[in-house]
């Protein structure tokens, strides 16, 4: 696995309370609600190319990044990336909000641009019921911690919370995470093992009781039936990308060409191709 956490932070409890409270009234976009197997992910830029809140997607461009208002509105999270990071190569710093009971779609990122990019995540507001994922490999980010996430790997969001995760995630365009980080600490490499999900093997009995839902399946159940399969991921060990084969195997033995080409070019664009 790529991703790994890179250290731990202290954080002010009561300067991250204040900038929380003022984020709650910030307008935030969901461009990228096609991720979003069920539940609302939410974000608002803090930095970008033009410094303006319209900017919302990702796109290369020369330079460093400009503050938006809203990055101007939070002073302690301001001052976390500055001490954090080497801005001169910050493209993007987003802050993102995942509603309770939220999923993602299995994807890879940076699929649009002309380069990969290295993405760091913050989380500032999060709990042990709240998980990510790379390829076959689930995990936690907890509240304080610095992570680098591979995200050109097949990864996911599962959100089994009962309130928003908040996470700040910068992307950067750099040789390197080392060139990324102000701070003098390496990076770990393996990921802690309090960190690691520990999820049982789907057994053969209950593979085929999903597959079985090839008898029900219609436009109408299409995205539940999707969203318990993510669900699974979270729960066993399948993988992201299972859950895709999964998908198209309950879609193929419904007789359904129309929801087989679905999920196939659903899959296309979370994996290889927008």
């Amino acid at each position: 696995m790529h991703s790994h956490r890179i250290t731990a932070l202290p954080l002010d409890e009561e300067r991250l309370s204040a900038d929380l409270a003022v984020s709650e009234g910030f307008v935030y976009n969901d461009s990228y609600a096609d991720f979003v197997s069920t539940g609302l992910l939410r974000s608002t830029m803090l930095w970008n190319q033009s410094g303006s809140l319209d900017e919302a997607s990702l796109g290369d461009y020369e330079g460093s990044a400009r503050l938006t208002p809203h990055g101007e509105a939070l002073p302690y999270v301001r001052e976390l990336i500055g001490r954090l990071f080497d801005v001169r190569y910050l493209k993007y710093a987003r802050f993102m909000r995942l509603a309770p009971g939220s999923v993602y779609v299995p994807h890879r990122d940076f699929l649009e641009l002309k380069s990969d990019m290295v993405r760091v995540h913050l989380p500032l507001q999060t709990d042990d019921t709240v998980f990510a994922s790379e390829e076959n490999t689930v995990f936690r980010m907890r509240l304080g911690e610095l992570w680098r996430l591979d995200a050109t790997r097949t990864h996911s969001v599962g959100s089994f919370s009962d309130r928003d995760r908040v996470h700040i995630v910068c992307d950067f365009i750099a040789d390197s995470l080392e060139q990324v980080l102000a701070l003098d600490t390496p990076a770990e490499q393996e990921l802690p093992e309090g960190n690691v999900a520990v999820r049982p093997p789907l057994t053969e009995q209950a593979r085929r009781s999903l597959l079985g839902l090839a008898e029900v399946l219609d436009e109408h159940n299409y995205q539940e039936i999707q969203t318990l399969l993510i669900k699974q991921h979270f729960r066993t060990a399948i993988s992201g990308d299972e859950v895709f084969e999964l998908l198209k195997g309950i879609a193929a033995g419904s007789g359904r060409a129309d929801l087989l080409h679905r999920a196939t070019a659903h899959e296309e664009y979370c994996m290889v191709n927008r």
